[in-house]
């Protein structure tokens, strides 16, 4: 039986490199909220060219998402 760390990572693993970008905001958004930890300025500067690429337009929605899993 896989943990649920071990699934997260299988899934993660095939995920497009377009969701990949919104999976990371996600996962350090959760870090930061839950775990009281500091965001490093890599981290932080992650989530700005995340945030400034979802405020242009650069990304897909849940339709488009599973339309290309197909």
């Amino acid at each position: 039986m896989m943990t649920i760390k071990e699934k997260l990572l299988q899934e993660v693993d095939i995920f497009p490199e377009s969701l990949l970008v919104e999976t990371l905001d996600f996962v350090l958004f959760l870090k930061s909220r839950y775990l009281d930890t500091e965001i490093s300025s890599e981290e932080q500067d992650i989530i700005a060219a995340s945030q400034s690429a979802y405020n242009l337009g650069d990304y897909i929605n849940l339709d488009q998402y599973e339309a290309n899993q197909v």
